[in-house]
C-alpha cells in the first residue's frame, strides 16, 4: 500500500502478553476476500513484555501492518485503542481482539453492513461466552474459522452468548432501546469520522470491561445505527476469565457509566444486563423477594412528620413516619399498596436506582429498612443516588425508635 492510498478499513486489535493467540489472529486476517490493498491492520500493545513485537513483524510479509505500543500501567485497552485509532488510515475502523479468528468475510461483512453510513455495527462472535461449557474447545481450533462455524451453526452450539437477545429482537437492533449494550469490541466497526468526533474511547475506564458499552451510548446518542452483521462472523479462542476477580472491576465502570448518562434506559440496562451476565440478577431478584417481606412486616408506629422538603426511599417508610413530599419505590407491588394505605402522597417508581430528579432538589432523604436485604453493590448506587438528590442522608433503624441513623 503506497502512502496516498487510503484504505477502506483499518482493523484495530489491542493486546497484552497474547502473542500466541494474536499469531492466529493474524493468520486469519491475512486469508480475508477483502484485497489486501484495501485494509490495514494495526496492533495496539498494551505494555506487553512477551515477544508480541516479533509475532507482528512476522506477519509484515502478508498484511499492511502498523505497531504502537503503550507503557504497561495496569489494564488500559480503550486507550491502546485510541493509540491505534490514531495511527490508522482506513474511512472504517474495525475492533478485533487479539484471539479472534476472523472468518473469510468478516471485513467485507463490516462494509457491506455500513452501506448508507451513519451506522454502529456489531459483528457475530462465536464461542463467546462467560459460562465455560459454552466455550470453544482447543482441539477445535485445528479447522478454519469458516469451517467451525459451519459446524457450530450445524450444530446450534457455541453461539454468540448474546443470541437470544437478537432472536428476540428479529435481529433488528435498531428498534431496541438500548442497543449500545451489545457494542462489543470483540468484533465491531464504526465509522472513523464518528469515532473521531466522540474523542474515542473513555480514558476513565481503566480495567476490565465497559469502556466499549460506554462509547457504544456515545454513538447512540450522536444518532448512529446500530446493526448486527451475522456475516462479519468470527470465533474466539478460548482462554480463562476469572469472573470473581474481574467484578469489581466492572461493578465500578458500571457506576462509572451511570455517572456519566444520567438516563432510566442506561440505568436498567446497565444494572441489569450486567449483572444477568455475572449472574447478579438472581441475587438481586433473591434480595427483592426478602425485601418485600420485611417491608409487608413494618410495624406501622405513626412517628412525627420527617421535616420539610423530604423524599422516602422504599414505600414502608410511610408506615413509620407521617409525610414527606415524595415517595420513591421499585417494587410496584408495595407501590400499589402504599397508594391504598396513604393516599395524597405521590409515589413514583424506582426504575434500578436512579431518577431524573434535579441535584440537591430535596433537604432530606430518608431510606427504609427493608432496602438493606439488597445486596451491598445495590445499596451503593441506592446510598449515591440519595445523596445526590438530598442534602442529608439517613436510614431509618430496624425497628421504630425515633433515631434515624445518619450517612
Amino acid at each position: 500500500m503506497t502512502d496516498h492510498q487510503v484504505p477502506d478499513i483499518s482493523v484495530v486489535i489491542p493486546t497484552y502478553n497474547r502473542s500466541r493467540e494474536l499469531d492466529r489472529t493474524l493468520h486469519t486476517l491475512a486469508r480475508q476476500d477483502l484485497p489486501r490493498d484495501r485494509y490495514e491492520v494495526i496492533v495496539a500493545d498494551d505494555g506487553s513484555s512477551d515477544d508480541t513485537r516479533t509475532v507482528v513483524e512476522s506477519h509484515a510479509g502478508a498484511l499492511h501492518l502498523g505497531y504502537v505500543y503503550q507503557e504497561d500501567l495496569g489494564f488500559r485497552a480503550g486507550q491502546a485503542r485510541n493509540l491505534g485509532a490514531a495511527q490508522a488510515r482506513g474511512r472504517l475502523l474495525v475492533f478485533l481482539d487479539s484471539g479472534t479468528l476472523a472468518s473469510r468475510r468478516l471485513l467485507t461483512g463490516h462494509l457491506s453492513a455500513h452501506e448508507g453510513g451513519g451506522r454502529a455495527v456489531i459483528g457475530y462472535v462465536f464461542g463467546y461466552d462467560h459460562d465455560v461449557s459454552g466455550r470453544v474447545r482447543r482441539d477445535d481450533l485445528g479447522d478454519t474459522p469458516d469451517e467451525l462455524i459451519e459446524r457450530f451453526v450445524r450444530a446450534g452450539r457455541h453461539l454468540d452468548m448474546r443470541e437470544p437477545s437478537y432472536r428476540s429482537l428479529g435481529d433488528a437492533l435498531e428498534e431496541y432501546a438500548a442497543p449500545w449494550i451489545f457494542f462489543w469490541t470483540a468484533n465491531v466497526s464504526v465509522a472513523a469520522d464518528d469515532f473521531r468526533a466522540l474523542g474515542g474511547f473513555d480514558p476513565d475506564f481503566v480495567g476490565w470491561s465497559g469502556e466499549d458499552v460506554e462509547l457504544g451510548r456515545r454513538l447512540y446518542e450522536k444518532g448512529l445505527t446500530f446493526v448486527l452483521a451475522r456475516e462479519a462472523a468470527s470465533v474466539e479462542i478460548p482462554h480463562e476469565r476469572d469472573l470473581d476477580a474481574l467484578r469489581p472491576s466492572y461493578d465500578r465502570h458500571a457506576l462509572l457509566t451511570l455517572r456519566k448518562h444520567v438516563d432510566p434506559v442506561v440505568e436498567v440496562s446497565t444494572v441489569c444486563w450486567a449483572h444477568e451476565l455475572h449472574p447478579r440478577l438472581a441475587e438481586l431478584r433473591a434480595a427483592t423477594a426478602t425485601r418485600f417481606d420485611l417491608a409487608r412486616s413494618w410495624p406501622e408506629t405513626g412517628t412525627t412528620g420527617p421535616g420539610r422538603s423530604t423524599v422516602l426511599f422504599g414505600a414502608d417508610c410511610l408506615a413509620a413516619v407521617a409525610g414527606g413530599d415524595l415517595c420513591l419505590e421499585p417494587d410496584p407491588r408495595l407501590a400499589e399498596e402504599a397508594r391504598r394505605r396513604v393516599p395524597g402522597i405521590e409515589i413514583l417508581p424506582l426504575y434500578g436506582f436512579r431518577t431524573l430528579l434535579e441535584p440537591d432538589a430535596f433537604d432530606h432523604c430518608l431510606l427504609a429498612p427493608s432496602l438493606r436485604a439488597y445486596p451491598r453493590w445495590a445499596l451503593e448506587l441506592l446510598e449515591a443516588e440519595a445523596a445526590r438528590i438530598g442534602r442529608r442522608v439517613s436510614w431509618l433503624p430496624a425497628r421504630a425508635t425515633g433515631r434515624h441513623e445518619e450517612r
